[in-house]
């Protein structure tokens, strides 16, 4: 099975955990992850054979970087290296990063737009402070993402909170009934 590269995103220094997962399936399809996360060479392989196929990977993940990213590891032939080193600078668990994707998450859908998309960026970057170990309880993301909701979707919202199985607004209940309620419409 050929991946789809067309669906491959550029990693640009703020999408770098929707990227890596994208990347490392990317690598596990062309057989390149073993030279990413594995440190010992077979014993099958000459000196020369591994580091031409460490060169190989790195210009094959330099090709799904921008070049603000490149910069960062324009020179590097190892792709373990090169690989914790996105992560190093990417996937930091700093207050920073945290603030950021807490930022993101206060996004607010928009009229017209796909909703599928909308819960896709909510999800992401819940998704990202979770392994980062920020945890929300279950009902508070099922409430934060009713609340990115225009006034609009405001007789949904009502619904939902009122009929909710035992009070409880769950993620998996909002995002099952908004998704419904885009198909319907």
């Amino acid at each position: 099975m050929e991946p789809n590269y067309g669906k491959m995103i550029s990693l640009n220094g703020t999408n770098y955990h929707k990227w890596r997962g994208k990347m490392k399936d990317l690598l596990l399809v062309k057989r390149l992850h073993l030279l990413v996360f594995t440190t010992e060479k077979p014993e099958n392989k000459s000196d020369e054979d591994w580091a031409f196929e460490h060169e190989m990977v790195c210009g094959y993940i330099r090709q799904w970087v921008d070049d603000n990213v490149l910069n960062h590891i324009a020179n590097d032939t190892h792709a373990k290296t090169l690989w914790d080193k996105l992560e190093t600078l990417y996937a930091s668990k700093s207050g920073n990063n945290k603030l950021f994707l807490l930022k993101q998450a206060m996004l607010r859908y928009k009229e017209g737009t796909s909703i599928s998309d909308h819960l896709s960026g909510f999800q992401s970057c819940f998704d990202q402070l979770s392994s980062m170990g920020v945890k929300f309880e279950d009902e508070i993301l099922g409430l934060w993402l009713l609340n990115t909701l225009p006034d609009s979707w405001e007789n949904l919202r009502v619904t939902l909170t009122n009929s909710a199985p035992s009070g409880v607004v769950t993620m998996d209940f909002v995002k099952t009934t908004i998704l419904n309620e885009e198909v319907r419409c």
